[in-house]
């Protein structure tokens, strides 16, 4: 048995010991079969273990995935979960799974070599430690190798009871609830209020039964440089990538990259229970209120009140959140189109409806007066009571 530790100061390794990192790595190159059962991973931890599994050529690989049937699953974790697994499973290397009926809190990673597990390492450490970031760059973690022939039996033989008894593949997460993370891009961000989980819950339970759902209109990856008008590939959600607003003197000038619509479709504005007129505030199922409106000819355009960037930061931010975009102040800054809302995306994170359910209740907010040209005057305004409508996703 060796002892492991982390390099962490004032708790610094010392020089004749080994580190947890580094002895995975090493034993990991001596393997040809890799098994993995922890509490939690991240992103990261995920992105470094394909990393390793891919440079010494691992054959076989199973990590099992403990902490998240009663709390849930991390939509960004999730996300990297089915990306890895498809590609594990693609080449034919391996699986992962989610423990589904308990919380799993060991940390135990599993080293084999010719048909037999030779070595093993367990302790504190889960996957994150093999790539940590933020907060998990103070965290120490202590482990220990397992060199006994019998006990590193015992060990393999525990994780393939925990998969067979406990787990679900990745394939098959369905019943694993899904965490939206709270998004960063919304941090104090003026006119947008943060709720509680029971407080959406609160006004969930007073939905009266009226409901809008409007298709987000994104274009495939592959279509994410297109001029044709039917490939979306600069529609309202995607604006900033477009021709630009014009200006004055003529010139057109990029739109920041949060400014963000939806366009609705006439068949749904013409819908009697429509909003139209006054603003509204809106309540999304992951935790943030703020006000609304629908704008423009034929109220065709809904977006957030007296700032479209607020709009932008809750549906970009919240696949900015799930992993699966990469935010830009400018889209100038992006050549690769990676700030582009695809229909890929849309899918994946099941947001390519958006949902609005009236509730019956009302709130007080703020309602701009209007200037000689029609556009709001955020100079003049008065309180009043508004309807409260609640939105999600779906596909």
């Amino acid at each position: 048995m060796s002892i492991l530790y982390t390099n962490v100061p004032p708790m610094v390794k010392p020089s004749d010991k080994k580190s947890i990192r580094d002895t995975f790595e090493e034993i990991l190159a001596q393997s040809d079969k890799l098994e993995v059962a922890v509490g939690y991973v991240s992103v990261k931890g995920l992105q470094r273990i394909d990393e390793l599994v891919e440079k010494y050529k691992i054959k076989d690989i199973k990590l099992a995935c403990g902490m998240y049937s009663v709390d849930g699953l991390p939509e960004s974790i999730k996300n990297e979960i089915i990306r890895l697994h498809e590609k594990w499973r693609g080449v034919g290397i391996g699986e992962i799974y989610v423990v589904k009926n308990m919380d799993y809190h060991g940390k135990l990673y599993n080293f084999w070599k010719d048909g037999k597990p030779f070595r093993s390492i367990v302790g504190s450490a889960n996957l994150g430690a093999l790539a940590p970031t933020g907060r998990t760059m103070r965290q120490y973690e202590l482990a220990n190798t397992i060199e006994n022939e019998k006990e590193n039996q015992e060990l393999a033989e525990f994780i393939d009871d925990l998969i067979k008894k406990c787990c679900v593949s990745a394939d098959n997460m369905d019943s694993i609830k899904v965490v939206h993370e709270r998004i960063e891009l919304l941090n104090a961000i003026e006119d947008v209020s943060e709720l509680t989980e029971s407080s959406v819950q609160s006004f969930s339970k007073k939905e009266n039964g009226i409901v809008v759902r409007v298709p987000i209109k994104a274009p495939k990856f592959a279509n994410r440089f297109s001029t044709d008008r039917k490939d979306y590939a600069s529609s309202n959600i995607n604006v900033c990538y477009g021709k630009g607003r014009k200006g004055k003197n003529g010139k057109y000038t990029r739109r920041n990259w949060f400014e963000t619509q939806i366009t609705v479709s006439v068949d749904i504005t013409r819908d009697p229970d429509y909003p139209k007129d006054k603003p509204f505030f809106l309540v999304t199922d992951d935790g943030y209120m703020f006000e609304a409106h629908t704008t423009a000819q034929n109220n065709k355009q809904l977006t957030a009140y007296g700032d479209d960037r607020i709009f932008g930061r809750w549906i970009k931010g919240r696949l900015v959140a799930a992993g699966l975009l990469k935010a830009f102040d400018d889209a100038d800054q992006d050549p690769e189109r990676l700030g582009v809302v695809t229909e890929e995306m849309l899918e994946k994170s099941n947001m390519k409806v958006l949902e609005l359910h009236k509730t019956n209740e009302k709130r007080l907010g703020k309602v701009y007066a209007r200037n000689e040209r029609n556009r709001l005057d955020k100079k003049h305004s008065t309180e009043e009571p508004l309807d409260v409508w609640t939105i999600h996703f779906s596909n």
